[in-house]
């Protein structure tokens, strides 16, 4: 973690400052517009104040600079990734899984809030715009929801535009160096998938655009067929609950599971887990939910720490014979 630490610290440099334009009809060098999910908007560049809330938080701190507070939705935080990077720093928690609690977060005075695509739209972004400037996810869906589109657009605002591109520069040389070191990778397949115990189902996260799939792509693993032949996992609600008795057809050479309301113990119980090629092989992963957010929204950050989590399943994963 320190060393995780140190490699961000190594990148940060002091904000760029800008003053607000007295003229927002007309954006000066001072401001800058930025396309996103909720619109084009223009921001003052050179926010000191920020409150972040999922990836952004990575975004922030992967261009040095320490939020003045956090937001809290169902993930405890700080993740593992953020511990030693956010110490000291608030954590507002919000009333629930997709609110944001606006009043609270203005006790903050932020001159800038920055969100996910998945919270940060809506009445969300509209109660939370009463309170400052806001940015959210760039786009909607696809691979620019992601955390690399915004990092570029928050390096805009923030005047640290080369900053960004360096952790995007660094991440990628990370990602690709790791594939390299496990060829055998190319071409295996792998998937995340929650098990739901108060539902008697669970979910898998099938869209190949989806961010986490596309990070799996990198390393070379894929979707198992199983799941893109399936109408009932590719449906456009792409991480939607299914019955347990899809199950036994998810094999795979790598699987991590979120036990939702359950333990590992209680995976092993439910009808065909057992017999996964990947639970028999040992690279079935029973993740907690800082493992799930490490994939489920991955960061610059959370990407390192996930490769150095995983590193002996997945260099195993690459010894295995593939199963599709």
């Amino acid at each position: 973690m320190r060393r995780l630490a140190a490699a961000v610290a190594a990148l940060a440099l002091l904000a760029g400052c800008g003053s607000g334009t007295t003229e927002p009809a007309a954006p000066s060098a001072s401001t800058v517009s930025i396309a996103q999910a909720n619109g084009t908007i223009d921001y003052p560049v050179g926010a000191k104040r920020i409150v972040a809330q999922g990836y952004a938080i990575d975004n922030v701190l992967a261009l040095g600079i320490k939020p003045v507070a956090i937001v809290q939705l169902t993930q405890s935080l700080p993740a593992a990734w953020q511990r030693e990077l956010l110490k000291d720093v608030p954590v507002i928690k919000a009333p629930g899984a997709t609110s944001l609690p606006a009043e609270e977060i203005a006790t903050y005075q932020p001159d800038l809030f920055v969100g996910d695509h998945r919270v940060v739209k809506g009445e969300n972004f509209a109660a939370v715009s009463g309170v400052t400037k806001v940015l959210g996810g760039i786009a909607a869906t696809g691979p620019d929801s992601g955390w690399n589109a915004q990092l570029l657009a928050l390096g805009r605002i923030l005047g640290k535009e080369a900053e960004a591109k360096r952790v995007i520069a660094a991440d990628h040389d990370r990602v690709t160096g790791f594939a390299q070191r496990y060829p055998g990778l190319k071409g295996k397949t792998g998937f995340v998938a929650q098990y739901a115990a108060a539902a008697s189902s669970f979910n898998v996260i099938a869209s190949p655009q989806d961010p986490t799939n596309l990070f799996l792509a990198e390393l070379g693993l894929t979707v198992p067929k199983a799941i893109r032949d399936e109408p009932r996992f590719v449906s456009p609600a792409t991480r939607g609950m299914v019955s347990l008795e899809l199950l036994p057809r998810v094999g795979a050479n790598f699987m991590a599971i979120y036990p939702n309301g359950a333990t590992g113990e209680d995976l092993l119980q439910l009808p065909g887990y057992s017999a996964l090629p990947q639970v028999q092989r040992g690279t079935a992963v029973v993740a907690d939910l800082d493992l799930t957010y490490s994939v489920y929204q991955p960061t610059s950050l959370s990407r390192a720490w996930f490769l150095q989590t995983m590193e002996p399943t997945l260099a195993k994963v690459a010894e295995q014979p593939l199963v599709e």
